[in-house]
């Protein structure tokens, strides 16, 4: 359950048969799509409308005008708050729009007024799903079509998968041949408002000495946040139906040896990364998620840093470098801090403390020291 909340904290083969390949599948750049995209100007959203007017695509937005209000002040803007129910949609139905894409993180039943709402307004929806909906994460190679969480519990039991899922289906049934459905697993970058990737770029950014999760070989996996702006634009250019998991950061298996290897180099770091087992962090408290941000070991859920990318990059869609996503997600946060993260603390949540990792770190060479 730890890793579906930290999901929500952040926030197959039909794509073979529809499309071979994006890059020869997609339809002429100059060809304007006129795409509404419900939310845009948190997180996910922003990526999103980057991705679409770099393709010169004409992009209106419908949110609140709370979140950002002036992020882009020259995108037609049309205001509207989802949570007052299915009249919130009427100032979108004078119109009709190619695309759809839709970023509500929460409560399913908001999707389903605006699918029913904008039905025959759309020639296709895109919805901003999950991992989280998949039932079992023991599993190795979650693909599109793994079993996924129980809907038949009572609504007072639905948490984050629940909702999600149950949106998915709204979306499904209203534009049953005019979906896509996009699967993330946890997003980071530019703009990112979580301390996960974050945590590890400013370590080897101020830091001498890094304790370091397990043995070095366990996965990871993470989805730059532009990826998933670009995969929602192409799912929007070329009308690509189904369900597709977005995973990365690469085609290959990366393993936290690796990932800290490359960020090490990219940064030109001269940290000493000392790792430590998971018996001794067992032992010390030291939790993955929590006090180790992105490390989930192979001995709790196996299969959550393994889920199935095949279906996307047998389309061809390559994803951004690491070091790109490193250097998006460390300039994000130089320029728009307010003040120093303190790791380890309620205000910031995650990570250690660093007097407590100091000596953590003398405790586990001393232990070594004696062991050897």
């Amino acid at each position: 359950m730890r890793r579906r909340n930290f999901i929500q904290s952040l926030a197959g083969l039909g794509l073979l048969a529809h499309c071979q390949m994006f890059s020869s599948c997609r339809e002429d750049t100059g060809h304007q799509l006129d795409i509404l995209i419900l939310g845009g100007t948190y997180f996910v959203g922003p990526a999103i409308i980057k991705a679409a007017l770099k393709n010169n695509h004409q992009v209106t937005l419908f949110n609140r005008g709370v979140t950002n209000p002036g992020l882009f002040p020259d995108l037609p803007h049309i205001e509207g708050d989802r949570s007052l129910g299915p009249d919130a949609y009427r100032n979108l139905q004078n119109k009709n729009w190619d695309v759809i894409i839709d970023v509500w993180p929460e409560e399913s039943m908001l999707v389903k007024e605006a699918t029913e709402a904008l039905h025959d307004h759309t020639k296709h929806y895109v919805f901003i799903s999950s991992i989280a909906v998949y039932n079992n994460f023991q599993e190795v190679g979650l693909h599109e079509n793994s079993p996924v969480v129980d809907l038949n519990l009572s609504r007072e039991e639905w948490s984050y998968p629940e909702e999600k899922l149950q949106a998915e289906e709204y979306v499904r049934t209203q534009f049953p041949d005019n979906h896509s459905i996009l699967r993330p697993g946890p997003i980071t970058g530019w703009r990112d408002p979580a301390v996960d990737l974050l945590y590890w770029c400013l370590k080897l950014n101020g830091d001498d000495a890094i304790l370091a999760p397990g043995s070095g070989m366990d996965p990871i996996q993470f989805i730059d946040v532009n990826d998933v702006g670009k995969i929602a634009v192409l799912a929007a250019e070329n009308h690509l139906p189904g369900i597709f998991n977005c995973t990365g950061p690469k085609t290959d298996p990366l393993l936290w040896k690796d990932f800290l290897a490359i960020a090490k180099q990219h940064f030109n770091s001269p940290a000493e990364l000392h790792w430590a087992s998971e018996d001794f962090l067992r032992a010390n408290e030291v939790f993955s998620f929590t006090d180790l941000p992105l490390w989930a070991p192979l001995s709790e859920d196996r299969g959550f840093m393994q889920i199935s990318n095949k279906k996307l990059i047998e389309s061809g869609f390559e994803f951004t470098p690491v070091q790109q996503t490193l250097a998006d997600c460390l300039s994000w946060y130089e320029q728009n801090k307010e003040k120093e993260l303190n790791f380890g603390t309620k205000e910031t949540g995650v990570g250690l403390e660093r007097s407590r990792e100091l000596r953590l770190i003398e405790d586990l060479l001393q232990s070594q020291s004696d062991s050897g």
